[in-house]
């Protein structure tokens, strides 16, 4: 049976499935995006579709009520009722959709919260999502996953609908609910989305308060936690970027100190999250490293027990990509910017791990803090040379360091959650096949410790490894990962949240 066209480029960059409805792809407009139409010709970018929102459909309603459907044994329903999107229209995009303003959240929150739904989500949230997202006193009730985000969603009605949206994604999978992950999540997230919009404006007119700013910034958390668990991918980085203008309209205030601890909690993970996208394309960069001191000098292990990576790691590597966006967009000499990788290579080198405090007297913290430490080494390589064949001795020495480093940790220890980023950065060096074999073994323990699945690290290094090994013999020069990462017809590139 022949097919009925090429996909929309909206799903061919998202690389899933399109259904080729006329004149708007529908499931672009299930997820309140732009379908940009069907161009005469295509070309193929990024990763390979794993066929997610089959069958989507547009949120249910507007409202706080539950579709009008029995529940299961979850307490979640099994059908919902949902709208047909108008064959003419154009889209549904994400600005439409947080144009309309958001009503009076105390009554609002009140109303969610009786919900049965509800209170079975916020319970998956507290017992099962929760403790995966801290090493060591994940399941402690200091978690402060459970001691900052919970109380605060019951007065941030953003947040709220954020942890809703997370806890559905993520349980719909686990039992396999599609209306709950294909439908459910998707208007929670919609509901977040247009929140957190009306805040951010609302910032830049006027004050917020303590609570409500720290509500923006656990909300966008959140979001990203909802990408990670949805396909790995943060659409056009919107969420980060959100952040930092929220923090600058705080600091131009005088209204930022390192005594907010719940703040910093926050922050301190979202300039994480904007290192890790900045790996992908230094032009993405957010923070700055002002904010980047402040949070490694007041999260204190908090910061390694949510993120792995050591501060004083994450304040070199900042420091590097700072040099490499000025670098990118023809603000420094290639003098200076080569002068300040030497000198970030040398001063990663010579760090010593062994003379740093961590969060507990476990001794494999010492292989974490190796792991982070030989990435970021390898990092800086790559940035010196983009194009140096991956089978040159430095690259190698550090892939080695990496794999020992992550043999050390076993898969019944929660510090393997945190050791993602390293074996990739390893992986998309790695030459021979036991050592591929060796990374993704180790990113299925990680999953199914966790139960949540970012499909973008394997999916990545498969493709970097095929097109290495389609390399005519003796080719030199390297393949690059952030190749499958950049799509030039984008304006605005997506962020890879590969943690």
């Amino acid at each position: 049976m022949p097919r009925a066209g090429p996909a929309c480029m909206t799903c061919r960059e998202k690389c899933r499935k399109c259904d080729r409805a006329r004149p708007s792809c529908q499931r672009c407009i299930s997820r309140g995006l732009e379908c940009r139409g069907y161009p005469d010709q295509f070309r193929f970018c990024g990763i390979a579709s794993r066929g997610k929102w089959k069958n989507a459909r547009i949120p249910a309603s507007d409202n706080n009520q539950l579709p009008p459907s029995p529940p299961d044994e979850h307490g979640i329903p099994n059908g919902a009722t949902t709208l047909s999107a108008p064959r003419g229209s154009k889209r549904m995009a994400i600005d439409t959709v947080l144009a309309k303003s958001v009503p009076e959240s105390g009554d609002e929150i009140k109303t969610i919260l009786r919900l049965g739904q509800t209170k079975t989500l916020l319970h998956h949230y507290d017992t099962f999502i929760c403790p995966h997202q801290l090493a060591e006193i994940g399941d402690d009730k200091d978690n402060p996953y459970r001691a900052y985000i919970i109380p605060l969603a019951k007065k941030q009605i953003g947040l709220l609908y954020a942890i809703l949206g997370l806890s559905a994604i993520h349980l719909g999978k686990l039992t396999d609910n599609t209306t709950l992950h294909e439908t459910t999540s998707v208007e929670y997230r919609v509901k977040a989305i247009r929140a957190l919009s009306e805040q951010i404006r609302k910032s830049q007119n006027t004050s917020l308060s303590e609570e409500e700013q720290d509500g923006v910034f656990g909300t966008i958390q959140i979001l990203l936690l909802h990408d990670i668990a949805d396909c790995g991918i943060s659409e056009h980085g919107i969420h980060i970027t959100g952040a930092m203008s929220v923090c600058k309209s705080i600091l131009n205030a005088g209204g930022f100190n390192g005594r907010r601890q719940r703040a910093v909690f926050f922050i301190g993970n979202l300039a994480w999250l904007d290192i890790i996208r900045a790996f992908a394309g230094t032009r993405r960069l957010c923070f700055t490293q002002d904010m980047r001191e402040m949070v490694a000098s007041a999260s204190g292990h908090r910061f390694e027990l949510v993120n792995g990576c050591p501060r004083e790691i994450f304040l070199i590597i900042g420091r590097v990509l700072d040099k490499a966006k000025e670098y990118k967009l023809g603000w420094t000499t290639d003098e200076d910017f080569r002068t300040t990788l030497l000198s970030a290579r040398l001063e990663l080198y010579s760090w010593d791990p062994e003379k740093k405090s961590y969060p507990s007297s476990d001794p494999r913290w010492l292989s974490v803090a190796v792991a982070f430490q030989y990435a970021c080494i390898l990092h800086v390589h790559r940035l010196l040379d983009p194009s140096r064949p991956a089978s040159g001795p430095e690259i190698q020495a550090a892939v080695s360091k990496i794999l020992d480093a992550t043999a050390d940790i076993p898969a019944d220890c929660t510090l393997i959650e945190l050791l993602i980023l390293p074996l990739f950065l390893a992986g998309a060096d790695s030459l021979s096949p036991h050592s591929q074999y060796y990374i993704l073994a180790r990113f299925r323990e990680i999953e199914r410790r966790s139960e949540m699945r970012n499909p973008v690290p394997a999916d990545l290094l498969k493709q970097v490894w095929a097109a290495r090994a389609a390399q005519a013999p003796g080719t030199e020069g390297n393949v690059s990962w952030r190749d499958f990462t950049c799509f030039p017809e984008l304006p605005r590139q997506h962020d890879y949240l590969i943690i």
